[in-house]
C-alpha cells in the first residue's frame, strides 16, 4: 500500500526527507558528474552532510548550469536495480546555448514514482470516480510533460481521458484538433474536467460560449503554464455557469519540467500543494544570499530530488519567487508543503503561452540573419484590451530580401529556437528605433507587465 504523504504526520514527512535525501547524496556522490565536480570544488565530503539541515552547504544550481550540459545531470546507474538503468522517457524544457531544448530523462523507476505523485495531484484537486477529464494540453515538437503527464495521471487514478492534442508542432503532424472540433468533442463526451494553458482553456471556454456548446458537465477546470488572476478565474467561472454547469471551479497549479508534476490547489486561495513530499523537498531562499527564509517569507524557490535516478537536481533555482507554509492546510488538512501565493518569475526567461523561452535564443536567432535590417520582439495579448487572451508574439522587422521567403524562412527558424510560432510584421526601420538614441534599441517589449 502506497502511503499518502500529503496527509500524513509531519513528522513522519520529515523523517523519510531526512532518510532520502542522505541516501540521494550517497548516489550523487559516487555516481552524479556534475555534483561530483561541485563537492570537489568546494571542498566537500560525504560526512559533511548529516541531515537536511547540512543542505545549505551546498551551492545553488541554476538553469544556466542545467541547460549548460543537460547529461552530465544523468546519474550513473550501471550496477543498479534494472527499473533504475531503464530511460523511460525524455521531456524537454528551456533551450540550450545551441538552441536545442534541454532533455530531463526519467527511468522506469522515476516513472513510476511520477504516477503516484500525478495521482496524488487528482485527489487532491477533488478528482472523483466518473470524471473524464479532457486534455487541452499541446502537442510539441520535443516532448513536454504537461501532455504526457496528464495521460499519466488519468491512468493512475483509472478514469478516463480524452486527448484533443491542439497544436501544429509540425507539417507531418495531422491529428491536432482547431477551436470547434475541441468544443464539439468536448460536449460530445460530456466531460468534466478541462485542463490545459490557461489563455487557452479560457479561449476554449470563450470559443463554445459563442458556438452555444452545452458544456454543463463540466465541474472542474485545470489551469497551468500561466499567471492565473483573480479576474480570469472569476471570467472562467462564469462563462461555464452561463453553459449550464453547475458550480465549477477552477485549479490553478504551478509546475515545472523539473517536476513532471504540479503542486496544485485543494480550493481557490488555499496555496499550492506538493504532492509528493517524499519525492520532492522545497526551500525558499534568499535571492541574494541563497540562505532559507523562514517559513512565509517571500524568496527564490528551490527545488531538491529526493528519489530520482535519470536527471537528478540538488538546490535546483526553479527562478520563482513565493512564500511556504509547512502547517496543515486549513482547507484539507493537508500536512505537505504548499506555496502560499502563485510563484512569479525572477529572472530573465519569459513565459509565452505557457512555454519557458530563453529571450537570448531568440534575440540571436533574428541578430544573426543579414536580411533583417533591424528587429523587435513584442509580447502582448491577443485582444490588447482583454488581458486574459492568449499571449501573442509579434516581430517587428525592418527587412531587405524579398518579403513572402524572408517571413517564412524567420518563423520556421523561430519556432525551432523557442517552440513558439511568431506573427510577422513587416515595418520600417524607422519604426524600430530612433537613429539619435540607436545605442539603445529597445529589442524585447513585453506590453503584458504593463497590463498587471
Amino acid at each position: 500500500m502506497v502511503e499518502n504523504f500529503p496527509f500524513v504526520a509531519r513528522a513522519r514527512i520529515t523523517e523519510v526527507q531526512e532518510r532520502r535525501f542522505l541516501a540521494m547524496l550517497d548516489l550523487c556522490f559516487e555516481r552524479h558528474p556534475h555534483y561530483r565536480r561541485v563537492f570537489a570544488k568546494a571542498g566537500l565530503r560525504r560526512g559533511d552532510f548529516t541531515s537536511l539541515a547540512d543542505i545549505v552547504k551546498l551551492p545553488l544550481t541554476s538553469k544556466r548550469d542545467l541547460m549548460a550540459d543537460p547529461e552530465a545531470f544523468r546519474l550513473d546507474t550501471a550496477g543498479l536495480a534494472t527499473e533504475m538503468q531503464v530511460t523511460w522517457d525524455v521531456m524537454h524544457t528551456t533551450g540550450t546555448s545551441a538552441g536545442r531544448p534541454t532533455p530531463f530523462y526519467s527511468t522506469s523507476y522515476d516513472f513510476y514514482g511520477l504516477l503516484t505523485a500525478n495521482r496524488r495531484a487528482l485527489e487532491i484537486r477533488g478528482v472523483r470516480d466518473g470524471d473524464l477529464i479532457a486534455n487541452l494540453c499541446p502537442m510539441t515538437l520535443h516532448p513536454a510533460g504537461a501532455y504526457h503527464r496528464a495521460v499519466a495521471a488519468a491512468s493512475a487514478m483509472k478514469i478516463p481521458i480524452l486527448s484533443l492534442i491542439p497544436g501544429r508542432p509540425s507539417p507531418h503532424f495531422h491529428w491536432g484538433s482547431g477551436l470547434d472540433e475541441s468544443v464539439a468533442a468536448i460536449a460530445r463526451a460530456r466531460a468534466t474536467i478541462l485542463w490545459g494553458v490557461a489563455s487557452y482553456v479560457r479561449r476554449v471556454v470563450m470559443r463554445a460560449s459563442e458556438l452555444g456548446a452545452d458544456l454543463s458537465a463540466v465541474r472542474l477546470v485545470f489551469m497551468m503554464g500561466e499567471p492565473v488572476t483573480e479576474a480570469m478565474r472569476d471570467d472562467v467561472v462564469g462563462r461555464l455557469e452561463r453553459l449550464g454547469a453547475a458550480a465549477p471551479r477552477v485549479s490553478v497549479s504551478y509546475a515545472a519540467t523539473e517536476m513532471q508534476v504540479g503542486t496544485v490547489e485543494c480550493h481557490p486561495g488555499a496555496g499550492y500543494h506538493n504532492p509528493a513530499p517524499e519525492q520532492f523537498h522545497f526551500e525558499v531562499v534568499d535571492p541574494a544570499t541563497h540562505r532559507p527564509l523562514p517559513d512565509g517569507e517571500r524568496g527564490l524557490i528551490v527545488l531538491t530530488h529526493l528519489d530520482r535516478t535519470g536527471t537528478v537536481l540538488l538546490r535546483y533555482a526553479l527562478g520563482d519567487l513565493s512564500a511556504i507554509a509547512r502547517t496543515p492546510c486549513p482547507h484539507c488538512g493537508a500536512t505537505t508543503d504548499r506555496f502560499v501565493e502563485l510563484p512569479q518569475r525572477a529572472d530573465d526567461m519569459l513565459k509565452i503561452r505557457g512555454m519557458l523561452v530563453n529571450p537570448a535564443l531568440l534575440l540571436d536567432t533574428l541578430a544573426g540573419d543579414p536580411d533583417i535590417r533591424e528587429f523587435q520582439v513584442v509580447i502582448d495579448h491577443e485582444a490588447p484590451d482583454d488581458p486574459l487572451s492568449m499571449d501573442r508574439l509579434v516581430l517587428r522587422l525592418a527587412v531587405a530580401a524579398d518579403v513572402a521567403t524572408l517571413t517564412a524562412r524567420i518563423a520556421v527558424r523561430v519556432r525551432a529556437a523557442i517552440g513558439v510560432r511568431p506573427e510577422i510584421e513587416i515595418v520600417p526601420a524607422s519604426e524600430l528605433y530612433d537613429e539619435a538614441r540607436a545605442w539603445k534599441a529597445q529589442r524585447v517589449v513585453d506590453r503584458r507587465r504593463n497590463r498587471d
